[in-house]
């Protein structure tokens, strides 16, 4: 699915340079970039880069933390389960002898 969205991606992507370049937008964009002194697109993927990674991590820590609170969650499941059955070993004493 992933894969499938990120070729639609860049399809569009291609598309849109594409039709940019035959109605004549595509050279003024690329005359201005030439002005541009070369550090700065490195500043600019450097920004990219550091955002993507940004992402990654704080999806990855989000589902350390879901399987985390899940394991907790059936640890304190376990426990009530434990309670109500003790409770009601009490409650009928047939079930002692």
């Amino acid at each position: 699915m992933k894969q499938a969205r990120r070729s639609l991606i860049v399809v569009g992507a291609l598309f849109v340079l594409f039709m940019m370049q035959q109605f004549g937008m595509l050279e003024s964009i690329l005359n201005n970039l030439e002005r541009v002194a070369w550090w700065v697109y490195l500043v600019v993927a450097g920004i990219i880069f550091s955002g993507y990674q940004a992402f990654n991590l704080s999806k990855q820590e989000r589902e350390v933390d879901d399987e985390w609170i899940e394991q907790q969650g059936n640890v304190y499941m376990k426990r009530i389960n434990a309670e109500k059955k003790r409770r009601q070993d009490l409650k009928n004493p047939k079930t002692m002898q």
